[in-house]
């Protein structure tokens, strides 16, 4: 008996000096998006992109002969939850975060991930500020300064307004940012007659469009996401008030929702669409679709581009250590990604991401152009 268990001893230390340590470690990639709350139905899509991303990477081999290891966490779509989610993935050990879609979620992970110098790539959330917090934050989205000249520039060159009425989410860093950038870019050529707010969770807007029916304005300019967004049109239709209604990147089809047909005919800003001509892009819908139900969500590849660049950067710096990560995500140079090529200017933002403006139609987000910076 005590022969045989030296033999086993001398089995299992024989076994670990020949297997490399970190060959049964896997890269952990913390994801960080809403799986319950308001910010699900925006956000949940982007924990199987992550999957995904993972396994492609996974079947080819890893990085650094290593599987990556997705690590799930739900924000519950709230700053408080996005904090508390950034805390968690640092105590599993992530050497990089993936996250979150609303802009007030990562400026509340960004916090906490830039003390403990872990870098992370926002997929879409796109106020200024996000990026701002500090060396290790980086997103891969157009930001609201440049979202918010773009839907003022359509407003007054293709739809030839002169007057617009802005209604702002005082509750959403997102809502306020995009509406300062597109009252200062509309005021150069046109007028903003009105400014209006409301807060998250609001759902009788009587009042405000009472008072902009009675300005009769050609545009109102909604920054919000989907669900007081959808409200707003929904209750301005059955007040008979007939104007073009114009939003960013937090429309998407789930305005369908919450406002039904009211919405069509209106415009928004978005980070991609599925109907581009980019050859990357259609090889993404065409072989995700394959496994997936759609492939229609932005959120979808931007999550996809996200992780892959991550993956990318801790190939290129040949560690898993943070600061090493770091460094190659901000050296990235042209990484060709399904929402375009990605290289990151010294605040962490991509430059010359392109934006294009959708039109609700046929229960549909249709293609209406491009605008590139």
């Amino acid at each position: 008996m005590c022969r045989i268990s030296r033999q086993l001893i001398l089995i299992i230390l024989l076994l670990l000096f020949f297997i490399p340590a970190n060959a049964a470690e896997p890269v952990k990639i913390g994801i960080i998006l809403a799986k319950t709350g308001n910010a699900a139905l925006d956000s949940s899509n982007g924990f199987e992109a992550a999957r995904y991303a993972a396994k492609t990477i996974n079947e080819k081999g890893g990085i650094l002969n290593r599987q990556i290891q997705i690590i799930e966490l739900d924000n519950k779509s709230t700053p408080i939850g996005s904090k508390q989610a950034a805390l968690d993935a640092v105590e599993k050990g992530v050497c990089c975060v993936v996250g979150a879609v609303w802009s007030s979620h990562s400026l509340a992970m960004a916090r906490v991930l830039q003390q403990k110098q872990i870098p992370m790539i926002s997929p879409s959330s796109t106020n200024p500020s996000v990026t701002l917090i500090g060396d290790y934050i980086f997103r891969i989205c157009f930001n609201d300064n440049f979202q918010g000249k773009v839907m003022a520039d359509f407003a007054i060159n293709d739809l030839n307004a002169q007057k617009a009425v802005v209604l702002t989410n005082t509750s959403s860093k997102y809502s306020i940012g995009l509406s300062d950038a597109f009252i200062k870019g509309f005021s150069e050529k046109g007028k903003v007659i009105w400014q209006t707010d409301y807060i998250e969770g609001t759902t009788n807007f009587s009042s405000q469009l009472e008072k902009i029916n009675t300005l009769n304005p050609d545009v109102a300019f909604i920054p919000d996401h989907f669900r007081e967004s959808g409200f707003i049109i929904k209750q301005a239709g059955s007040l008979g008030i007939n104007i073009t209604f114009l939003g960013g990147d937090g429309w998407l089809n789930q305005m369908y929702k919450y406002g039904g047909k009211a919405i069509e005919g209106n415009y928004y800003s978005a980070q991609w669409h599925h109907l581009t001509n980019d050859l990357t892009s259609k090889i993404f819908v065409e072989t995700y679709s394959k496994t997936h139900k759609t492939a229609k969500h932005p959120v979808i590849p931007l999550v996809y581009d996200s992780v892959t660049l991550m993956a990318n950067a801790i190939k290129r710096a040949g560690s898993t250590d943070t600061k090493a990560i770091r460094d190659a995500i901000a050296a990235t140079d042209n990484f060709k990604g399904v929402t375009g090529k990605i290289t990151f200017d010294k605040n962490g933002d991509p430059v010359n991401k392109p934006a294009v403006i959708l039109k609700f139609k046929n229960n549909d987000s249709v293609y209406f152009k491009q605008v590139r910076p």
